[in-house]
């Protein structure tokens, strides 16, 4: 399949006038096509940070950072970001809010316009367009929030905990609507959660971090039937025995 993303040796040195912090140090891994990997870790590990870096928000103290071979800063439109809130502009329907990213990157195209209402139609938001988040569920607006994302066609996409803000419910059902979709789409995935659960559920590959400086602890590649929905895997045997191996690893 290949690598779409690698990291080597990064580091990240916080500096203020009083002191520095060290928060990431010699950490390594790739991201293969198609792959969803999870990454878990301490509080305050610096799970955040990483998903800052792999986007070229922020830059590291040492190390590189490549995706499809080519150094972050030199494409960083591979990447699309989701973040904890949907972030939809309540004064604007969902068809403005689904392409606002094209417009604002100047890629307004017929074609581009085009894929984004195909999205909207494929994934139930058809009669939806018109509409106004508040008038949109939770769910509703998260798939929303995704379908802007891959509007932009990225090759790699960011989930920074974008299911934290819903009730427990709620959230398991779009966890299942986001893989199905990311699956469908055959997008590269990372996303970073406190939730071990949710990343057993969603994730082909687990990357376990140490606590500040964080590097990683452990890789954990999950075997599942490819054919399970993250609601499935929850009610698999292999579940538990992954969760209690992960709850292991950040307890040690």
């Amino acid at each position: 399949m290949g690598n779409i993303l690698e990291l080597k040796d990064v580091e990240l040195i916080y500096h203020s006038p009083q002191s520095e912090t060290h928060a990431l140090e010699k950490l390594s891994f790739q991201v293969e096509n198609g792959e969803f990997v999870s990454i878990v870790g301490p509080s305050g590990c610096g799970k955040t940070t990483l998903l800052s870096l792999i986007a070229g928000i922020l830059k590291p103290t040492s190390g590189k950072i490549t995706i499809s071979g080519k150094h972050i800063s030199a494409d960083a439109s591979q990447t699309g970001y989701m973040f904890q809130r949907d972030n939809l502009f309540e004064w604007l329907n969902i068809w403005k809010n689904v392409t606002l990213g094209l417009g604002f990157k100047k890629r307004f195209t017929n074609e581009n316009k085009d894929y984004a209402n195909n999205l909207l139609n494929k994934y139930g938001l058809k009669d939806f367009k018109s509409h106004y988040p508040s008038q949109l569920s939770g769910g509703m607006r998260q798939r929303v929030a995704l379908i802007r994302t891959l509007s932009l066609r990225p090759k790699l996409l960011l989930l920074d905990e974008p299911f934290s803000a819903l009730d427990y419910q709620t959230r398991l059902a779009v966890q299942d609507d986001v893989h199905a979709i990311i699956k469908n789409e055959q997008k590269t995935a990372i996303l970073v959660t406190h939730d071990i659960g949710e990343a057993i559920a969603l994730s082909s590959k687990i990357i376990v971090l140490t606590s500040r400086p964080a590097t990683v602890k452990n890789i954990i590649n999950l075997d599942f039937d490819k054919n399970l929905t993250p609601f499935e895997r929850r009610k698999n045997i292999k579940f538990n025995e992954y969760f209690n191996q992960i709850w292991s690893e950040l307890d040690s």
